[in-house]
């Protein structure tokens, strides 16, 4: 089956239930209960524009997680980078201490290099010879 959208489907099954009340007269003359028919036609409609508003709550509630996500991550490395200097602070500006903690900050600046992406060799495999 091809796969077509939303509003496709949805105006196609309206129209079938349209088409079926119209041939009311005509289904019942040849045996077929027109209300019988169409039921399965619209409890799927009812049930997929429920589903498709329950997906557009979801898609809206991840946008709004997304946003909350995003602001705690940045408060995060604030804070994190604050604690970072009074660390540095407390060891003294110029200390070896103070240097290496810099290298915390450095690191995540820093773009991650091939031999960082890298998985590394496995220690216990001899180097070629």
């Amino acid at each position: 089956m091809p796969r077509f959208g939303h509003a496709q489907v949805i105006g196609f099954s309206e129209d079938v239930c349209e088409a079926c009340q119209k041939m009311r007269t005509t289904l019942q003359k040849a045996g077929v209960d027109p209300d019988r028919l169409i039921a399965p036609v619209q409890k799927l409609q009812e049930q997929t524009l429920a589903r498709n508003a329950q997906q557009e709550e979801l898609k809206r509630k991840t946008k709004e997680s997304t946003v909350g996500y995003e602001a705690s991550l940045q408060e995060l490395y604030i804070v994190s980078s604050g604690v970072l200097d009074t660390m540095m602070a407390a060891a003294g500006k110029t200390s070896d201490d103070a240097r290496n903690l810099q290298r915390l900050r450095s690191r995540i600046r820093a773009p991650a290099t091939d031999s960082e992406t890298v998985a590394p060799a496995d220690p216990l495999v001899p180097a070629a010879k």
